[in-house]
């Protein structure tokens, strides 16, 4: 039972256990805010799972998203100093505990775990990657958990993702996903086995555009942890990315073959390309869900208007 919830609190759009006559329902939303000028954005991703029936909803069996044609990483940040190991975050707090704090508390405080360990020079490597993972929080976010019929409470966790490499053959790169209970919750607090669950699971990105309307795709966990199958009936995350912040600096005016006088210009570098705006003024997201015969397969798909980058 000590990692039921794994699937649990992954990112997205996971969903559920099987159950006769079911009749599943999924819901999902993009939102695009806080555009700039540069090319920033931060994107809100919310889905909803669940049954016609007050069931809980039938397994997954694939899960992916589709952005838009034109939505790339920016070469600057498929480097191996922007990719976090979720596994050896995870590691790293989980065998170095900090007396009552909560687990999620010390989730959104990682430069203390990588202060306490930069005494040891054995830990050096384990720094190196909590340092490397502060970098590269790209998203962090809430789901609610339905793991009936153990339990029969939702189930609120935490999520946390990070930009990594791939795990999968052919991927571009990663999330590298920790999801852990929230501890504010008595459900949570009152449960041992899912108090002291946390997980590590991994998101992989791929380049396959298809109908022209659609370039990544990323790939979703799905499956049952140990035998024991889950269902996300909530996901809430914000993902803010990653920004480079780069500085050029040009001599305006020399004096005797010296650089008097300086001009620094700073710019920022995002990590994700423009998505290409299509002559219908729209962006198109799209979100599969997969099952076995005879529930048949969900295919979703919704629009947003083309941000205004100027």
């Amino acid at each position: 039972m000590k990692r039921i919830l794994v699937a649990v609190a992954v990112l997205a759009v996971m969903v559920p256990i099987s159950v006769a006559f079911a009749e599943p329902v999924q819901e999902f939303s993009f939102q695009l805010k806080d555009v700039k000028r540069d090319g920033r954005f931060t994107v809100v991703f919310t889905s909803r799972t669940y049954d016609t029936t007050g069931g809980v909803p039938p397994v997954l069996k694939q899960n992916f998203l589709r952005i838009p044609a034109g939505a790339k990483f920016n070469k600057a940040f498929l480097k191996r100093k922007y990719y976090c190991n979720g596994s050896q975050l995870l590691d790293s707090l989980r065998l170095n505990p900090e007396g009552n704090v909560k687990f999620y508390k010390r989730m959104e405080n990682l430069k203390s775990l990588a202060k306490r360990l930069k005494k040891y020079r054995s830990e050096r490597k384990n720094v190196r990657n909590i340092e490397t993972c502060i970098a590269s929080k790209v998203a962090q976010g809430t789901v609610q958990v339905d793991a009936r019929p153990f339990i029969n409470e939702p189930i609120p966790a935490r999520i946390y993702l990070f930009f990594g490499k791939r795990t999968l053959p052919g991927a571009k790169a990663s999330f590298q996903i920790i999801g852990v209970p929230d501890e504010d919750a008595p459900v949570v607090r009152n449960t041992p086995v899912v108090r002291d669950t946390r997980v590590a699971l991994a998101a992989n990105w791929f380049d396959e555009p298809t109908e022209g309307k659609y370039g990544y795709k990323l790939v979703l966990p799905v499956g049952p942890i140990q035998g024991v199958n889950i269902s996300v009936s909530e996901v809430n995350v914000t993902t803010k990315g990653l920004t480079l912040k780069k500085k050029k600096t040009t001599c305006v005016k020399k004096k005797r073959g010296k650089c008097v006088k300086k001009k620094v210009k700073k710019s920022n570098v995002f990590w994700f390309t423009r998505p290409t705006c299509p002559p219908s003024g729209k962006l198109s997201f799209l979100a599969f869900y997969g099952y076995d015969a005879p529930q048949p397969n969900i295919t979703k798909t919704v629009e947003l208007p083309c941000p205004k980058f100027e």
